[in-house]
């Protein structure tokens, strides 16, 4: 088994986030935890909470980050990066694009929040067609 085989994206990882990392990033497009675990059976990890920990972890270290209305999760475009952004997703082939928020843009939506509810994150997405996807609806 070679080393260059298994080079792991960052060394402050632990094998299952990187393997977890790895995937997705390979994956380029949004997968569930199950099509996760299903990728890395491969690599030695088959318990699902095992796979759940390691997403939280990446999650935590804004490498990896969770779309709400797919239950399915995504390798941060960036690397990491602070957890102030917003996707914008293609409803046909599920391509993701990361939007970066300002922290004024991040501020002005935690403003909407109403008196009774203190407000933490925001989780933006922005349906639509991407240019690939949009000749093939008019034709």
């Amino acid at each position: 088994m070679n080393a260059a085989h298994h080079h792991h994206p960052d060394p402050k990882l632990s094998y299952n986030q990187g393997e977890i990392l790895t995937c997705l990033r390979q994956a380029k497009e949004p997968m569930s935890a199950y099509a996760i675990l299903d990728r890395v059976r491969t690599a030695g990890i088959s318990h699902p909470p095992t796979v759940y920990r390691a997403l939280n972890d990446l999650m935590q270290k804004g490498m990896v980050h969770r779309l709400q209305s797919r239950s399915a999760f995504v390798a941060c475009d960036h690397g990491a990066c602070d957890g102030k952004f917003a996707f914008a997703i293609c409803r046909r082939c599920d391509k993701v694009v990361e939007i970066p928020l300002s922290d004024d843009d991040q501020a002005g939506l935690l403003g909407l929040a109403p008196d009774e509810i203190s407000p933490e994150k925001v989780t933006l997405e922005i349906a639509g067609l991407c240019i690939a996807c949009r000749p093939a609806e008019t034709a």
